[in-house]
Parts: structure tokens; C-alpha cells; sequence
């Protein structure tokens, strides 16, 4: 297995990290803390991080505001998925059914499906995105 890295950005310019690699532990605490601390989380009320990324998935923690919305790009709709809310609340909307989440549930999707999920609370998520 070749490990994968991510560079230093100038918004994350402590950002190199491993996204691939034999074992990669994920102290989701301590991203939680530098989306919160970032300035897109408080211009736009989101903010990600990709926390690991293979060829076949991808996983991405979410800090949202209330209200934000979050839907995913046309290329991420190819992929089956799941959300799980850590700490707060949202409505997950797909296909014509809406469901509320709160913490520690969970909603899974089919591949080609569209989504939006809208922050009811301040929201973490993880989002897992599988091809």
C-alpha cells in the first residue's frame, strides 16, 4: 500500500497529514477544535476536514452552524454513503423523505441519490463516502 499524504495549505498551513496509510488513528476531538477555530467556519457557518482517503473511500468530519446546508458535489453522489451526527441535530433530506438525526444516529444512502442536510444545532458529523 502506497500511504498517501495531504499538504500544508495557506488556509491549513499545519495541515500535512496522512490520508492513507496502513493505520491512521483520527483524534476527532482535536479536529473539532480547528474547524471551529478556522475562519470558513465562521464566514460561512461550515467547515471539513477529510480525515482519510483511499481510492474506494473517503471520510470527512462536518462542522456546521445552525441553518447551514450541506450537499454534496455531483462526483460524491456516485458513491453509497453515511452520516453520523457526534453532536448535534440535522434534517437529512433525500429522494422526498426527511429525517431528523441527533446525536450518535446514523443515515445511510444509496448510490445516485441526491441529499441535503440542513444544521437544526451546531453540528458535527462524519460523513463516509464508499465507491
Amino acid at each position: 500500500m502506497e500511504e498517501k499524504h495531504n499538504n500544508a495549505t495557506k488556509q491549513r498551513p499545519e495541515g500535512a497529514r496522512p490520508l492513507d496509510a496502513g493505520i491512521i488513528p483520527i483524534n476527532i476531538p482535536k479536529y473539532i477544535d480547528q474547524l471551529k477555530g478556522e475562519d470558513a467556519y465562521q464566514k460561512n457557518g461550515k467547515n471539513a476536514i477529510t480525515v482519510f482517503k483511499s481510492d474506494t473511500v473517503t471520510i470527512t468530519l462536518i462542522a456546521m452552524k445552525i441553518d447551514a446546508e450541506f450537499h454534496p458535489g455531483k462526483e460524491e453522489n456516485e458513491a453509497t454513503m453515511s452520516l453520523q451526527v457526534i453532536k448535534g441535530e440535522v434534517l437529512f433530506e433525500s429522494f422526498g423523505n426527511k429525517v431528523e438525526l441527533k446525536d450518535g444516529e446514523l443515515v445511510t444512502l444509496h448510490q445516485q441519490l441526491a441529499f441535503k442536510t440542513t444544521a437544526i444545532s451546531d453540528v458535527i458529523c462524519l460523513l463516509t463516502m464508499v465507491k
